[in-house]
């Protein structure tokens, strides 16, 4: 239930997916098509490439996307706090080492949402002394300059993990433990939360074989029917992606049925994210995610157990931004979502039924795509953030 505060005392929420929301990946093809359009050309001395993924895919943002979300999280004193976060379907090792390109932003999601990891200023003397006095090598994102970027904006920061969560998605009947790379036992933080360590950027040291936890049970149970899984780097969470399979084995049918397979009895779930099948503890996911960080955010303005009141206040008091059809329940709990562009046909057919709740702004005649969609969504939602004061 939401307590009667003013209205200023609740902070507004952006949720923001990743890869084909904030970060793109234009072919080579729609760069040499850009030269001659005077709007991309001129946009191209502002973009950042990211590093190249194990794929070989090559990632980009522009600096005007990362201005806009600084704009977001600091918002005059007269209107109400806002807090971005970013939720993506990536592996976590991924998602660490993409960090200093991403926005700075007040809460981090990876593996469809099954890790939830906060920034935490080196500066302060606790952390400090923590980093300094421990043998352990922990991570430090040191943030791309961008055009446009204040100190603060640059300033590098740790990470905790949120161990509520984390246990909560460490349940036998959803991931288990064995997926994870970082042990908890002596670690700093506790249940408060725990600093992360540079190994988390390896693959965990427990194979699918002999993890425990109802994802791995499925997990077995596909490879032995022939599909090849995803799962390096991830802990709460694997993926099937069909360029991965034997075609003497598996066939678009065969991805299509998995597309279709009901897992809620094995407590778990699963949607698409860029073209691939991603599959998850039923209680992980964008959507709850979201619900569990607005209950975190507003812990002062919430009270009750899990009856879902948390998700009428996103419906009131958030937005996000998003493209695929992983983010289509976060995208129907929150209040409105700004679209740069359709990855999905179920989010194509989502946009086409709820054109009021649900924006896109790729608009392709105006060569408005990619990054320069993105920039006209955050602006949009800048603009909508003013509307809900």
């Amino acid at each position: 239930m939401i307590k009667a505060t003013s209205t200023l005392s609740k902070p507004l929420l952006v949720f923001s997916d990743v890869d084909g929301t904030l970060v793109h990946y234009p072919s080579l093809s729609k760069e040499e098509e850009g030269n001659g359009n005077e709007i991309y050309a001129s946009h191209r001395q502002n973009i950042i490439y990211l590093p190249p993924s194990s794929t070989g895919m090559k990632g980009i943002i522009s600096s005007q996307t990362l201005q806009l979300c600084r704009t977001i999280r600091h918002r005059p004193s007269t209107q109400r706090e806002t807090k971005l976060i970013l939720v993506s379907g990536m592996r976590t090792s991924t998602l660490l080492s993409r960090l200093p390109y991403l926005p700075r932003a007040d809460a981090y999601a990876s593996e469809a949402g099954g890790r939830i990891f906060y920034p935490t200023n080196i500066d302060s003397k606790r952390i400090s002394k923590e980093l300094k006095d421990s043998k352990e090598d922990y991570i430090v994102i040191h943030p791309v300059p961008y055009q446009g970027a204040h100190d603060d904006d640059l300033a590098p920061y740790a990470l905790k993990e949120d161990m509520e969560w984390r246990n909560r998605m460490s349940k036998i009947d959803a991931a288990g433990v064995d997926g994870y790379v970082q042990v908890t036992k002596g670690d700093f933080g506790g249940n408060n939360g725990m600093l992360v360590k540079k190994k988390e950027l390896l693959s965990p040291l427990v194979s699918i074989d002999d993890r425990k936890g109802a994802l791995w049970d499925l997990a077995r149970d596909l490879i032995s029917r022939g599909y090849i899984l995803d799962t390096k780097g991830y802990s709460t969470c694997f993926r099937v992606n069909i360029k991965h399979q034997d075609t003497s084995k598996i066939g678009e049918k065969d991805m299509q049925r998995l597309r279709d397979l009901n897992v809620k009895e094995n407590g778990l779930a699963s949607s698409v994210n860029l073209g691939c099948i991603d599959f998850y503890p039923l209680g992980s996911g964008k959507k709850n995610c979201c619900s569990y960080l607005a209950r975190k955010f507003l812990s002062t303005n919430l009270e009750g157990g899990d009856d879902g009141n948390d998700e009428s206040f996103l419906s009131q008091n958030a937005l996000c931004l998003c493209d695929d059809d992983n983010d289509l329940e976060m995208a129907s709990a929150c209040s409105k979502a700004f679209v740069p562009g359709l990855t999905s046909d179920s989010m194509r057919l989502a946009a086409r039924l709820h054109n009021d709740h649900i924006i896109v702004t790729e608009d392709l005649k105006e060569g408005i795509t990619e990054s320069l969609a993105t920039e006209k969504a955050l602006g949009l939602a800048i603009e909508e953030l003013d509307n809900m004061q």
